[in-house]
């Protein structure tokens, strides 16, 4: 028989897991967690005044991305207000440029 987590005990789970992946994510790119957007936990963080979804944090821990690559694909979308691609297509080698 299944124990039944609280809801409350979910949500410090998943607050905690997510700070954790910031904090690893800061430390990787040498930033500074300045916190959540709204303080909505798992949704946009704000570090050195970068703002990023959390899934981008995620897939760049999870699939070691190398230290900047994220920064690079975050200056590359800016530059190019009228063609954007996501974190995950600029991974695989997707670029701006690369769009028609």
């Amino acid at each position: 028989m299944e124990k039944e987590i609280k809801l409350t005990d979910l949500r410090e789970k998943y607050d905690f897991v997510c700070n954790e992946y910031v904090k690893k994510f800061c430390k990787k790119q040498e930033m500074e967690f300045e916190g959540w957007v709204g303080d909505t936990v798992g949704e946009i963080a704000c570090c050195n005044d970068f703002f990023f979804s959390f899934s981008d944090i995620v897939l760049d821990i999870n699939s070691s991305q190398r230290k900047g690559l994220i920064i690079d694909w975050y200056y590359e979308n800016l530059e190019t207000p009228n063609k954007s691609i996501n974190y995950y297509s600029y991974t695989k080698g997707l670029r701006v440029d690369g769009i028609k």
